[in-house]
């Protein structure tokens, strides 16, 4: 359970409650509820949200003959991957993830979800399409206590029709089409690309990840970690986190 939970609820997705004797996410309009890798097997929707026909295993091979870090940290966490979500889910999600922590990026998805979403279930609600979101306002939203995020969340809502374009366009067009919403940079265009559109040449740096690289990978480009870059970053972010790799 300890590494399932890692891939769910270690910061790639804020959509997952660890219930204890289960994890339950509101996801393609149904509440699953997951205990081991083999119930994302049985679903042919969860099937693909876990990536589950992505070679793992070639990739964690490679990725540990790179060097001792890498290598300890997939022997840390053997099963972690990049899950499939929604491009609109992970565009909101990482909104809200700016100068914040997991805990409390999940709070604010849950308040989004049970103030515009719908009940899919007795207490459990859907994330907001973008057209149930634009029944809110900077007003509600602060009543939420989004904070600073609120002007960035309306921006979004506006201009949600970006994500359409995103399939279409070559990484760097597309990370600056996404910049072009107010209040989204690099590092937050990166985790949208990466976690909403599967661009797996992604590698988003955050605070955890510049300080892994600055120690451990001083001088290198990203280019070192091909031809796996975002889930070596996945994998650096993780092992960093919980190992607390200093």
């Amino acid at each position: 359970m300890q590494e399932l939970r890692e891939i769910l609820t270690g910061g790639q997705s804020f959509s997952w409650k660890d219930e204890g004797n289960c994890f339950s996410a509101v996801l393609n309009e149904k509440v699953y509820r997951v205990t081991s890798e083999e119930d994302f097997l049985k679903d042919p929707w969860l099937k693909n949200y876990y990536d589950a026909d992505f070679d793992y295993s070639l990739a964690r091979e490679t990725i540990k003959s790179k060097d001792g870090i890498l290598a300890s940290a997939v022997e840390a966490f053997p099963s972690l991957r990049i899950l499939r979500q929604d491009p609109w889910i992970a565009l909101i999600s990482f909104i809200l993830s700016q100068n914040n922590n997991i805990k409390r990026i999940t709070g604010l998805y849950n308040a989004l979800s049970q103030a515009y979403g719908h009940e899919v279930e007795k207490g459990y609600y859907s994330f907001p399409t973008p057209e149930e979101l634009s029944r809110t306002s900077i007003a509600e939203l602060r009543k939420l206590r989004v904070g600073f995020r609120d002007s960035y969340i309306m921006d979004a809502i506006q201009k949600a029709d970006i994500l359409k374009e995103i399939d279409s366009l070559e990484y760097d067009e597309a990370e600056k089409k996404l910049m072009s919403i107010r209040g989204i940079g690099k590092k937050v265009a990166s985790c949208v690309l990466l976690f909403g559109f599967h661009r797996m040449e992604a590698f988003p740096v955050d605070v955890w990840i510049r300080k892994v690289l600055e120690k451990y990978y001083p001088g290198k480009g990203l280019e070192y970690f091909e031809p796996y870059p975002a889930l070596c970053q996945q994998y650096l972010f993780s092992y960093a986190r919980f190992l607390k790799l200093e």
